[in-house]
């Protein structure tokens, strides 16, 4: 096996709006930039300016921007094999470079080729063959969760003896609020929440979360004053707002398609309740940062519910009733709440995102 020098990091999500993968890398980066590591330099290759600070790119880690001809999928399997170098190591999250997969790390969040009815069946097409060629050629892959480490050993076809499980960290920057903290006004004018509590949803408004359910279980929560948050992009065009409409809770259901971290670190803390109505996840990374926060988090029962967040978590039924009887209990019971609370902090505290570089590095070492 060949020993390669530097390791370059696939980073086109990095230049779009910082998500879960994006902030996956950020944060692999942030830890790796004062980690001893064997490369001789760490390059990031992305097709835009990444929306970070330039401060986490300093040595040994280097930014290098191409910009891209056609799509991304040329971009990464056309453009970029001539740009890496034959003494590079390649991670990336999902695939990595057609004629470099063997030579490689992928990273995997991931799959949901359980749930085909969630995607077109182009979608499908454009992308499972090369997740699949990824997940085969690579060296070595590595998963969030044991789920999406069986996920990927029976739909990709991986080698479980080549797929490592490396849990995800909750960002340094989240914390409970302090004894009398309130939500800035400033964040609270943002997402238009005035003075009035919240329950809060963090993540892409997949049909695998539920959204219209959740909407509908808030809206049968009776004369509770909070309001509901939803922060994610609508790539489907689920109109959260028209289905707060018809259910006649348009007053009191917000969406956004983005938050920041610094706005979300607010929001996690001040929220009533985190709720996730998801039925598959890789591992929702948004879960320990929520109990990290303080926030309860109510939950439907998935297989990436392990360990300690299953414990911690308030876990219903996937049904509207349900879920509805879950926000008014952890909204009314204050006990319950103050139970959730602790549970979650001490389970958050298993995940650290300087732990999840040192292990995703060790095997990216392994791997030269």
């Amino acid at each position: 096996m060949a020993s390669f020098s530097d390791l370059a990091v696939i980073g086109r999500r990095l230049a779009e709006p910082p998500t879960g993968v994006g902030r996956y890398l950020e944060c692999l980066l942030r830890h790796w930039a004062s980690l001893d590591h064997p490369f001789r330099r760490i390059r990031v290759l992305a097709p835009a300016e990444p929306s970070l600070p330039a401060m986490l790119f300093k040595a040994p880690v280097e930014l290098e921007i191409i910009p891209p001809k056609i799509s991304p999928l040329f971009w990464e399997n056309v453009q970029l094999p001539g740009r890496i170098g034959p003494d590079a190591l390649v991670f990336a999250p999902y695939t990595l470079p057609w004629t470099r997969a063997g030579q490689g790390v992928v990273s995997n969040l991931g799959i949901y080729a359980s749930r085909p009815q969630d995607f077109s069946l182009l979608s499908r097409l454009r992308t499972e063959p090369f997740f699949k060629h990824s997940a085969r050629e690579a060296r070595r892959v590595i998963a969030n969760s044991t789920s999406t480490k069986n996920d990927v050993v029976e739909y990709l076809g991986a080698d479980p003896a080549r797929t490592d499980v490396v849990l995800l960290g909750a960002d340094e920057r989240l914390r409970p609020a302090a004894l009398g903290e309130s939500l800035p006004p400033t964040i609270a004018e943002r997402y238009g929440l005035g003075d009035a509590p919240f329950f809060l949803l963090v993540g892409k408004l997949s049909k695998r979360r539920n959204v219209p359910l959740l909407i509908e279980a808030f809206a049968a929560s009776g004369d509770l004053p909070q309001k509901l948050l939803l922060i994610g992009p609508d790539y489907l065009g689920l109109d959260p707002p028209a289905i707060a409409a018809r259910n006649g809770v348009a007053d009191r259901v917000l969406h956004h398609p983005h938050a920041p971290m610094d706005d979300l670190a607010h929001l996690y803390r001040a929220a009533t309740a985190f709720v996730l109505p998801t039925e598959h996840e890789g591992f929702s990374l948004t879960i320990p940062e929520a109990m990290a926060s303080g926030a309860p988090a109510i939950v439907f029962d998935h297989a990436a519910l392990e360990g300690p967040v299953r414990d911690a978590a308030h876990v219903v039924d996937p049904t509207a009733q349900a879920l509805s009887a879950a926000l008014n209990r952890v909204a009314q019971d204050g006990a319950f709440h103050d139970r959730l609370r602790q549970a979650g902090l001490q389970a958050a505290s298993a995940y650290r995102w300087q732990e999840t570089a040192r292990r995703t590095m060790e095997i990216l070492n392994a791997s030269r």
